[in-house]
């Protein structure tokens, strides 16, 4: 990704990228604590105190597979997202052999 990004704002760009790992730890607490409160108000179930075999209802094994597919989410329309951009033009002049294509995609990158 770097390789788009001009020098003024390369640094501030890889800084965006690696400050999103700390947003997407914030993101699955609060989706866990979410449908983990979601499944506490639907299910009701005694305390543990008053019955432990039956304080966890089955359906709670859903929570955290709930959980994985909300993750699963952002990872693959990122997945998506890198699959519909060029290749950088220094990759398809120098390894791909292929110079037109590569004046091609680097006038759509500065376009």
């Amino acid at each position: 990704m770097s390789e788009y990004a001009n020098k003024k704002t390369r640094g501030a760009f890889i800084a965006a990228v690696f400050a999103m790992q700390g947003f997407g730890i914030l993101a699955g607490g609060i989706v866990s604590l979410i449908v983990s409160s979601a499944f506490d108000h639907a299910f009701d179930a005694p305390s543990y105190e008053f019955d432990p075999v039956r304080s966890t209802v089955p359906q709670a094994d859903y929570v955290w597979r709930m959980v994985l597919m909300f993750g699963a989410i952002p990872a693959l329309l990122t997945y998506y997202w890198r699959m519909k951009m060029p290749e950088t033009a220094r990759y398809t002049a120098l390894v791909a052999w292929n110079t037109k294509q590569a004046a091609a995609d680097k006038s759509k990158v500065l376009d």
